[in-house]
C-alpha cells in the first residue's frame, strides 16, 4: 500500500501572527515538517497537500541538491552547540525555479522533551541574483585589468579617501593604501613641480568636467620619478551630486622621456652641442618677452678668416677648431645663459643678469683670450681669432629682433676695426650701417637649405619631425630611409628587426638606389648562429662600421655581404632594455668608402629615432592584439553583450553570441530596432526603469536577466549591457 503523508497544518495561530515564512520540524535527518504558514506556501507555491504528495513533508527534499549535504552540516554543528542556525541556501518553487532564502532556526523541546526546529525564512533571490551577476562581472574585469599594467583608482568624495588597485605596489614599490586626498598635497609620492597640477585638476573636477586627463610624475620606491597619465571620470548620485571620481593611471615614463630626449636632441647642434639657431633665438625671445627687470649683454661672435683654417687642416680639423671653440664658451658662462651655433663659424652668447656694460667688456676679453690660447700648447699650433659684437638690454633693444640687430651692427663694426678685437653698440653710429646688407643675422646657416643640403642637426630635426607627426609610421619609415639615402649618397639603407627570441632577423624595410638590386626578399629569418656573433660586431657606441668587407676576420659575415655586392657598410645597433633587437644599416655597392665622423655621429642619432618609433609601432602593435583578446574575452562570455550610446541607444559593440542570436543586428541601428523590430524605444525597456531586471524579447522567444552598467565608450558615454539567458528557468 503507497504511502500518503497527513497534508500539513497551515491554521496555526500562533504561526499566523509571525512575520515571514515558518516552518516547524521534526529534528531527523529528513527535517520532517510537522506545520507552516500561509506565508510558507505562498514562498514556495505549493499547497500543504503538494507538499505531503510530492515531497512526503520533507523539507530537505525541496532544497537545492548542491545545498544539501551543506545545510545538513551546518545545521548538526551550530544547533548542537547553540540551538540557533542560520543558513544560505535555495528551495525548489512550483514554477519549477529556485529561490535564495535565508533561513534562521532553532530547537524547541515539546512536552515529552523530543526535539523540533522552527524556522523563518526570508527570500533573497534578488540579492543574490545581484551579487552572481557583480562577482560575473567583476570576474571578467579582473580578467581584462590582467592584461594591462595600468593602475586603476577610485575617490569617493564623501570620505574623501582614495583606493588603489593592486598594480600600484607592482609599478612603484610600494602600498598606497587608503589615503585622503586632502593630504596629498603633503605626501612624497608626487613631484613636488606637478603640485599645481593636481590642484588644477581638483578645480575641474569641481567644475563638473565628466572626463578629465592630465600627465605628472609619481615616486618609485627607490626615489627616481615615473611619468603618468592620468584619466579621470566623474561619477553623480542620484540628486545629480559629485560623489566618486574613478580614474586610470598609465605609465607613459619611456614615451615622455624619449620625447623629451629627442626634442632636447634637435634643439642641439650636432657637431658642438650648442643650441641650433632657431632654439638660440625662441630661448633669448622667450626671456625678453618676460620683460626682465634686469641688464642683459646679447654677444655676437664670428671667427676669424675661418676659411683659412678649413683650407689648411681640413673639413675635419675645422669641425675639430670649432668643437673646442664651444667647449671654450661654454666654460665661461652659466648654466642659465643661452650659448648658441648660428652659422657655419658664427656663435651667440646671451648673459643674463649681468651686472654693467662693464662687466659685459670684461667677459668678451675673456672669449678673446680662450681663442687666442685654443691651440697654442698643440704640436701643430692654429692662430684662431674672433670679433664680437655686444649689445645691452634694455639700452640697445628691448625685444630680440632689435637687440640682435644691435650686436650685429656692433659686430661689423669690430670687423672693420681689424677684427680681434669687441665692439659695444653705439647708438648714435646707427646710421652708417643702414645701408649695410652683409649683417650675420638671417647668415645661411644648414637648416634654412633645403632637405638634400642640409646639415647634420637640421635633417635629425627634419626626420624627428617627419616621425613625430605621422600617423602612418610605415610609410614615413620608407620615405625617410629613401631621403636619407640619396642625402648620404648610398647604394642601400634599410632595417633588420630581430625575432621575438632574438635568433632569428628580418628585412623589414629597405630602400635602394637606382641600379642597385633590392634585397630584402632574400634576408627574411636570418639566422645570427650562422653569423658568428654577429651583435658583436656593434661596439660600445652602438656602432659597426667597416670600410672594406674583405678585411672582416668571419667567412660567413664576409659571404653575407659578398652575397649583396657590399664593399662598405655603416650599421647602427637598435636597443631595447639594453637588449640588442635589430639594426639600420647603409651599404656601399660601388666601392669602398670612407664615412666621416660627422655621417657616422648623424647617421646613428637618425638610427636611434628611427629604433624609438618602431619600438613605439611595435607597442602600438602590441596593444592592437590586447584589445583584441579582450574583444575575444567577450565574445566567450555565455551573455548576449553589447554596447549603446547613453543618448541616442545605437548600438556600438556586439559581442560574439549576440551576433549568433541575430546576425543581421549591426552596430550603428538603434538597439530597439535591431532586437525588437521596433521603431521606438520599448515601453518596458530597464534603462528607462530600474525595476525592470527580466525581458522576454517575443522576436527570439528569450527570456533574459539584464544588467546594465554605465561606462565610457572611446570617450562619449554609454551603456554596457549584459543579457543572461534565463527561458529555462521561466518555463513552467
Amino acid at each position: 500500500m503507497d504511502y500518503k503523508p497527513i497534508p500539513l497544518k497551515s491554521k496555526n495561530d500562533f504561526f499566523k501572527n509571525i512575520p515571514g515564512s515558518v516552518y516547524h520540524c521534526l529534528n531527523d535527518q529528513y527535517f520532517t515538517m510537522i506545520d507552516t504558514n500561509e506565508e510558507f506556501l505562498d514562498l514556495v507555491g505549493f499547497s500543504c497537500e503538494e507538499i505531503a504528495m510530492r515531497f512526503q513533508n520533507r523539507l530537505l527534499e525541496m532544497i537545492h541538491p548542491y545545498e544539501r549535504e551543506d545545510v545538513i552540516m551546518k545545521l548538526e554543528e551550530r544547533l548542537s552547540n547553540c540551538s540557533k542556525c542560520t543558513s544560505n541556501y535555495r528551495i525548489l518553487c512550483k514554477d519549477g525555479n529556485y529561490k535564495w532564502i535565508l533561513d534562521h532556526c532553532r530547537i524547541v523541546k515539546d512536552a515529552e522533551n523530543q526535539e523540533t526546529i522552527i524556522g523563518i525564512m526570508l527570500e533573497t533571490t534578488e540579492i543574490e541574483n545581484t551579487r552572481e551577476a557583480l562577482e560575473l562581472t567583476l570576474d571578467r574585469h579582473r580578467v581584462i585589468m590582467e592584461q594591462t599594467s595600468d593602475i586603476l583608482f577610485e575617490w569617493d568624495i564623501t570620505t574623501d579617501k582614495v583606493l588603489c588597485s593592486s598594480h600600484w605596489k607592482e609599478k612603484f614599490g610600494y602600498e598606497l593604501g587608503i589615503y585622503k586626498l586632502s593630504d596629498c598635497y603633503q605626501l612624497p609620492y608626487l613631484h613636488p613641480d606637478d603640485l599645481p597640477k593636481v590642484e588644477k585638476l581638483s578645480l575641474e573636477i569641481q567644475s563638473r568636467n565628466p572626463y578629465l586627463t592630465t600627465e605628472l610624475r609619481i615616486r618609485q620606491k627607490e626615489g627616481d620619478y615615473l611619468w603618468c597619465r592620468i584619466r579621470i571620470s566623474n561619477q553623480f548620485d542620484e540628486w545629480g551630486c559629485l560623489n566618486k571620481v574613478i580614474g586610470v593611471i598609465q605609465d607613459i615614463d619611456e614615451e615622455k622621456r624619449m620625447i623629451e630626449n629627442l626634442r632636447r636632441r634637435a634643439e642641439r647642434d650636432a657637431l658642438t652641442g650648442l643650441y641650433n639657431r632657431a632654439e638660440t633665438q625662441k630661448q633669448i625671445k622667450n626671456y625678453l618677452e618676460q620683460k626682465p627687470d634686469e641688464y642683459s649683454a646679447l654677444f655676437m661672435i664670428d671667427t676669424d678668416n675661418f676659411k683659412l683654417v678649413n683650407d689648411k687642416g681640413g673639413h675635419l680639423f675645422g669641425d675639430a677648431v670649432l668643437s673646442e671653440i664651444a667647449a671654450g664658451m661654454k666654460k665661461i658662462v652659466r648654466k642659465s645663459d643661452v650659448v648658441g651655433r648660428i652659422g657655419g663659424d658664427e656663435f651667440t652668447i646671451f648673459i643674463k643678469n649681468i651686472s654693467s656694460a662693464e662687466a659685459a667688456k670684461v667677459k668678451a676679453q675673456q672669449l678673446l683670450d680662450i681663442f687666442h690660447h685654443l691651440f697654442e700648447k698643440d704640436k701643430q699650433s692654429v692662430a684662431v681669432t674672433c670679433s664680437i659684437g655686444i649689445a645691452m638690454y634694455p639700452w640697445d633693444g628691448i625685444d630680440f629682433q632689435s637687440l640682435y640687430g644691435s650686436a650685429d651692427q656692433a659686430l661689423y663694426d669690430a670687423k672693420n676695426r681689424g677684427k680681434n678685437c669687441y665692439t659695444m653698440y653705439e647708438k648714435n653710429g646707427r646710421e652708417r650701417f643702414l645701408n649695410i646688407h652683409n649683417s650675420s643675422l638671417g647668415a645661411a646657416i644648414d637648416s634654412d637649405v633645403r632637405v638634400s643640403e642640409t646639415g647634420p642637426e637640421d635633417l635629425v630635426n627634419y626626420v624627428f619631425q617627419i616621425l613625430y607627426d605621422t600617423e602612418d609610421t610605415d610609410e614615413a619609415i620608407r620615405l625617410l630611409l629613401e631621403i636619407i639615402g640619396k642625402r648620404f649618397d648610398v647604394s642601400r639603407a634599410y632595417i633588420f628587426e630581430n625575432t621575438d627570441d632574438g635568433k632569428y632577423c628580418d628585412n623589414t624595410y629597405e630602400w635602394c638606389s637606382e641600379g642597385i638590386l633590392p634585397e630584402k626578399e632574400m634576408l627574411q629569418h636570418v639566422s645570427y648562429e650562422d653569423l658568428d656573433s654577429y651583435a658583436d660586431l656593434f661596439k660600445e657606441d652602438a656602432v659597426f662600421y667597416c670600410r672594406d668587407i674583405s678585411k672582416l676576420t668571419s667567412p660567413a659575415q664576409i659571404a653575407l655581404f659578398e652575397r649583396q655586392h657590399i664593399c662598405s657598410t655603416l650599421q647602427c645597433a637598435m636597443m631595447e632594455n639594453s637588449s640588442f633587437v635589430g639594426f639600420i644599416g647603409f651599404d656601399e655597392c660601388t666601392g669602398t668608402r670612407l664615412w666621416t665622423k660627422e655621417e657616422v655621429g648623424t647617421l646613428s642619432r637618425i638610427s636611434q629615432m628611427l629604433s624609438t618609433f618602431l619600438q613605439k609601432k611595435q607597442a602600438q602593435e602590441r596593444d592592437h592584439r590586447i584589445v583584441s583578446q579582450l574583444r575575444n574575452i567577450l565574445d566567450m562570455q555565455d551573455a548576449y553583450i553589447y554596447v549603446i550610446d547613453k543618448n541616442t541607444y545605437k548600438i556600438l559593440y556586439l559581442n560574439q553570441k549576440t551576433k549568433l542570436l541575430d546576425a543581421s543586428a549591426k552596430p550603428g541601428m538603434f538597439c530597439y530596432e535591431a532586437f525588437f523590430g521596433r521603431t521606438l524605444p520599448c515601453v518596458s525597456c530597464p534603462l528607462l526603469h530600474e525595476e525592470v531586471k527580466e525581458v522576454y524579447n517575443p522576436k527570439y522567444e528569450v527570456w533574459t536577466r539584464v544588467h546594465i552598467e554605465p561606462f565610457q565608450w572611446e570617450k562619449e558615454d554609454a551603456y554596457l549591457i549584459s543579457c543572461y539567458d534565463i527561458t529555462a528557468y521561466m518555463k513552467d
